[in-house]
Protein backbone atom coordinates (compact mmCIF):
# COMPACT_ATOMS: atom_id res chain seq x y z
CA UNK A 1 0.00 0.00 0.00
CA UNK A 2 1.59 3.58 -0.80
CA UNK A 3 2.06 6.09 2.16
CA UNK A 4 -0.65 8.18 0.30
CA UNK A 5 -3.06 5.05 0.92
CA UNK A 6 -2.00 4.26 4.59
CA UNK A 7 -2.52 8.21 5.47
CA UNK A 8 -5.70 7.99 3.94
CA UNK A 9 -6.64 5.13 5.48
CA UNK A 10 -5.34 6.15 8.71
CA UNK A 11 -7.29 9.77 8.93
CA UNK A 12 -10.36 7.70 7.81
CA UNK A 13 -9.85 5.38 10.96
CA UNK A 14 -9.24 8.38 12.91
CA UNK A 15 -12.30 10.40 11.68
CA UNK A 16 -14.52 7.09 12.49
CA UNK A 17 -13.05 6.82 15.71
CA UNK A 18 -13.80 10.40 16.60
CA UNK A 19 -17.25 9.90 15.03
CA UNK A 20 -18.32 6.91 17.17
CA UNK A 21 -17.23 8.75 20.19
CA UNK A 22 -19.58 11.57 19.65
CA UNK A 23 -22.29 9.12 18.51
CA UNK A 24 -21.77 7.10 21.84
CA UNK A 25 -21.45 10.30 24.02
CA UNK A 26 -24.63 11.90 22.38
CA UNK A 27 -26.88 8.24 23.24
CA UNK A 28 -25.54 8.19 26.23
CA UNK A 29 -26.71 11.65 26.85
CA UNK A 30 -30.03 10.65 25.45
CA UNK A 31 -30.35 7.97 28.02
CA UNK A 32 -29.25 10.29 30.91
CA UNK A 33 -31.99 12.43 29.38
CA UNK A 34 -34.63 9.44 28.69
CA UNK A 35 -33.98 8.29 32.48
CA UNK A 36 -34.06 11.96 33.73
CA UNK A 37 -37.76 12.47 32.21
CA UNK A 38 -38.90 8.80 33.18
CA UNK A 39 -37.80 9.65 36.95
CA UNK A 40 -39.52 13.62 36.58
CA UNK A 41 -43.12 11.55 34.92
CA UNK A 42 -42.63 8.94 37.73
CA UNK A 43 -42.59 11.78 40.56
CA UNK A 44 -45.73 13.31 39.04
CA UNK A 45 -47.31 10.11 38.74
CA UNK A 46 -46.78 9.62 42.12
CA UNK A 47 -47.12 13.30 43.35
CA UNK A 48 -51.08 12.88 41.36
CA UNK A 49 -51.86 9.70 43.29
CA UNK A 50 -50.92 11.21 46.67
CA UNK A 51 -53.04 14.42 45.91
CA UNK A 52 -55.10 15.24 48.63
CA UNK A 53 -57.58 17.79 49.05
CA UNK A 54 -57.80 20.97 51.01
CA UNK A 55 -59.68 19.86 53.89
CA UNK A 56 -60.65 23.58 54.50
CA UNK A 57 -62.01 23.48 50.91
CA UNK A 58 -63.21 20.25 49.90
CA UNK A 59 -65.12 17.98 50.37
CA UNK A 60 -68.57 20.14 51.07
CA UNK A 61 -69.77 19.59 54.63
CA UNK A 62 -72.66 17.66 54.70
CA UNK A 63 -74.60 19.84 55.87
CA UNK A 64 -73.85 22.31 52.62
CA UNK A 65 -75.47 22.49 49.92
CA UNK A 66 -72.43 21.82 46.70
CA UNK A 67 -71.96 23.96 44.15
CA UNK A 68 -71.54 21.67 40.72
CA UNK A 69 -68.74 22.71 37.70
CA UNK A 70 -68.42 20.25 34.97
CA UNK A 71 -65.57 19.38 33.68
CA UNK A 72 -66.88 19.36 29.81
CA UNK A 73 -64.03 17.26 27.20
CA UNK A 74 -64.88 18.10 23.90
CA UNK A 75 -63.22 15.07 22.01
CA UNK A 76 -60.62 16.49 21.08
CA UNK A 77 -57.90 18.48 22.41
CA UNK A 78 -60.55 21.27 24.15
CA UNK A 79 -61.63 21.08 27.42
CA UNK A 80 -63.66 23.57 29.17
CA UNK A 81 -65.80 24.54 32.51
CA UNK A 82 -69.35 24.84 33.36
CA UNK A 83 -71.21 26.30 36.18
CA UNK A 84 -74.57 27.42 37.27
CA UNK A 85 -74.78 31.45 36.74
CA UNK A 86 -77.09 31.60 40.36
CA UNK A 87 -74.33 29.74 41.81
CA UNK A 88 -71.20 32.33 41.02
CA UNK A 89 -70.97 34.87 44.03
CA UNK A 90 -72.21 38.26 43.95
CA UNK A 91 -69.32 40.90 42.58
CA UNK A 92 -67.13 37.57 41.22
CA UNK A 93 -66.80 36.77 37.51
CA UNK A 94 -68.24 40.59 36.11
CA UNK A 95 -68.10 38.80 32.78
CA UNK A 96 -71.04 36.62 33.44
CA UNK A 97 -73.48 39.33 33.55
CA UNK A 98 -72.85 38.75 29.62
CA UNK A 99 -74.72 35.33 29.47
CA UNK A 100 -77.70 37.41 31.98
CA UNK A 101 -80.05 35.61 30.10
CA UNK A 102 -78.28 31.43 30.55
CA UNK A 103 -78.89 29.02 33.50
CA UNK A 104 -75.58 28.01 32.45
CA UNK A 105 -72.01 29.03 31.37
CA UNK A 106 -69.04 27.29 29.83
CA UNK A 107 -65.63 28.87 30.18
CA UNK A 108 -62.31 28.03 28.18
CA UNK A 109 -58.78 29.34 28.03
CA UNK A 110 -56.51 28.83 24.88
CA UNK A 111 -54.02 30.14 22.43
CA UNK A 112 -55.20 32.85 20.17
CA UNK A 113 -54.84 31.00 16.55
CA UNK A 114 -55.10 27.25 18.05
CA UNK A 115 -58.21 28.49 19.57
CA UNK A 116 -60.10 30.43 16.52
CA UNK A 117 -58.58 29.44 13.72
CA UNK A 118 -58.33 25.95 11.67
CA UNK A 119 -55.90 24.17 13.34
CA UNK A 120 -52.12 23.86 11.48
CA UNK A 121 -49.00 21.56 12.60
CA UNK A 122 -47.94 25.38 12.39
CA UNK A 123 -50.46 27.01 14.39
CA UNK A 124 -49.74 23.68 16.68
CA UNK A 125 -45.83 23.72 17.11
CA UNK A 126 -46.06 28.00 17.72
CA UNK A 127 -48.48 27.62 20.27
CA UNK A 128 -46.85 24.36 22.41
CA UNK A 129 -43.96 26.63 22.14
CA UNK A 130 -45.01 29.50 24.28
CA UNK A 131 -47.85 32.13 22.72
CA UNK A 132 -48.48 34.96 24.92
CA UNK A 133 -51.75 35.66 22.54
CA UNK A 134 -54.81 33.49 24.56
CA UNK A 135 -58.25 33.55 24.73
CA UNK A 136 -61.54 32.93 26.71
CA UNK A 137 -64.52 31.16 25.00
CA UNK A 138 -67.69 31.55 26.73
CA UNK A 139 -71.18 29.58 25.66
CA UNK A 140 -74.00 30.32 27.80
CA UNK A 141 -77.00 28.20 27.51
CA UNK A 142 -80.27 26.99 29.65
CA UNK A 143 -80.85 23.56 28.76
CA UNK A 144 -79.75 20.83 30.89
CA UNK A 145 -76.42 19.77 31.15
CA UNK A 146 -77.22 15.53 29.91
CA UNK A 147 -79.07 17.78 26.60
CA UNK A 148 -76.59 20.59 25.89
CA UNK A 149 -73.69 17.72 25.58
CA UNK A 150 -76.02 14.74 24.14
CA UNK A 151 -73.21 14.37 21.58
CA UNK A 152 -71.18 11.05 21.86
CA UNK A 153 -67.81 12.86 21.58
CA UNK A 154 -68.81 14.51 25.03
CA UNK A 155 -67.28 13.82 28.23
CA UNK A 156 -68.52 15.34 31.32
CA UNK A 157 -67.65 14.92 34.65
CA UNK A 158 -69.51 16.74 37.60
CA UNK A 159 -67.43 17.80 40.86
CA UNK A 160 -69.48 19.03 43.44
CA UNK A 161 -67.59 22.05 45.75
CA UNK A 162 -68.24 23.88 48.97
CA UNK A 163 -69.34 27.17 48.22
CA UNK A 164 -65.68 29.22 49.52
CA UNK A 165 -63.76 26.47 46.67
CA UNK A 166 -66.31 27.73 44.32
CA UNK A 167 -65.54 31.10 44.90
CA UNK A 168 -61.91 30.59 44.16
CA UNK A 169 -62.65 28.50 41.16
CA UNK A 170 -64.58 31.76 39.74
CA UNK A 171 -62.04 33.56 41.79
CA UNK A 172 -59.50 32.09 38.87
CA UNK A 173 -61.27 32.15 36.26
CA UNK A 174 -62.24 36.08 36.79
CA UNK A 175 -58.16 36.90 36.96
CA UNK A 176 -57.67 35.14 33.59
CA UNK A 177 -59.71 37.90 31.49
CA UNK A 178 -57.33 40.29 30.19
CA UNK A 179 -58.86 43.95 31.18
CA UNK A 180 -58.71 47.32 28.67
CA UNK A 181 -57.34 50.18 30.97
CA UNK A 182 -61.58 50.91 32.71
CA UNK A 183 -61.33 47.48 33.99
CA UNK A 184 -63.51 45.67 31.95
CA UNK A 185 -63.12 42.55 30.06
CA UNK A 186 -62.21 43.15 26.10
CA UNK A 187 -65.01 41.54 24.54
CA UNK A 188 -63.76 40.26 21.08
CA UNK A 189 -66.94 39.23 20.03
CA UNK A 190 -68.79 35.89 19.64
CA UNK A 191 -68.12 34.65 23.08
CA UNK A 192 -64.46 35.32 22.60
CA UNK A 193 -62.02 37.30 25.27
CA UNK A 194 -58.40 38.67 25.42
CA UNK A 195 -57.06 36.50 28.14
CA UNK A 196 -54.24 36.52 30.31
CA UNK A 197 -51.63 34.04 30.90
CA UNK A 198 -49.31 31.62 28.47
CA UNK A 199 -49.82 29.05 26.52
CA UNK A 200 -47.31 26.16 25.54
CA UNK A 201 -47.04 22.50 25.88
CA UNK A 202 -46.58 22.76 29.82
CA UNK A 203 -49.62 25.24 30.51
CA UNK A 204 -52.51 24.23 28.22
CA UNK A 205 -56.26 24.35 28.87
CA UNK A 206 -56.35 20.99 30.66
CA UNK A 207 -53.91 22.62 33.06
CA UNK A 208 -55.49 25.95 33.56
CA UNK A 209 -58.74 23.69 34.51
CA UNK A 210 -56.69 21.09 36.68
CA UNK A 211 -55.25 24.67 38.60
CA UNK A 212 -58.10 26.39 38.97
CA UNK A 213 -59.74 22.91 40.55
CA UNK A 214 -56.84 22.89 42.97
CA UNK A 215 -57.32 26.23 44.05
CA UNK A 216 -61.05 25.04 44.95
CA UNK A 217 -59.35 22.10 47.10
CA UNK A 218 -59.86 19.07 45.09
CA UNK A 219 -56.78 16.40 44.96
CA UNK A 220 -55.52 16.87 41.93
CA UNK A 221 -52.40 17.88 40.53
CA UNK A 222 -52.47 20.42 37.60
CA UNK A 223 -48.49 19.63 36.21
CA UNK A 224 -49.34 16.90 34.93
CA UNK A 225 -52.52 17.51 33.53
CA UNK A 226 -51.09 18.78 30.43
CA UNK A 227 -53.23 16.62 27.75
CA UNK A 228 -57.16 15.79 28.48
CA UNK A 229 -56.94 11.86 29.59
CA UNK A 230 -54.32 12.48 32.45
CA UNK A 231 -56.84 15.60 33.44
CA UNK A 232 -60.31 13.70 33.25
CA UNK A 233 -58.02 10.41 34.90
CA UNK A 234 -57.56 12.42 38.02
CA UNK A 235 -61.21 14.26 38.17
CA UNK A 236 -62.30 10.69 38.15
CA UNK A 237 -61.23 10.34 40.62
CA UNK A 238 -63.13 12.47 43.20
CA UNK A 239 -66.47 13.43 40.86
CA UNK A 240 -68.95 11.62 38.94
CA UNK A 241 -69.53 10.58 35.53
CA UNK A 242 -72.35 12.46 33.68
CA UNK A 243 -71.31 11.31 30.10
CA UNK A 244 -68.59 9.08 28.51
CA UNK A 245 -68.28 8.86 24.52
CA UNK A 246 -69.90 5.96 23.36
Amino acid sequence: MSSYGSAALKTFGSRRTIWMKNRIARIGALARSSRGFGLVALVYILAASCAGPVKSLYPPRSEETPRTVYVVHHGMLHTGLAVKRSDIPRGVWPANWDYSGSKYLEVGWGDDDGYRKELTSGIAVKALLGSHRTVLLSDGFSAAIESKYNQPKFTVLAVDLSAPGFSRLCQHIEETYALDDTGHPIRLGAGWYRARGTYSAFNTCNTWIASGLRKAGCPIVPQVCLRPGPLLAQVRRFGRVIRSPR
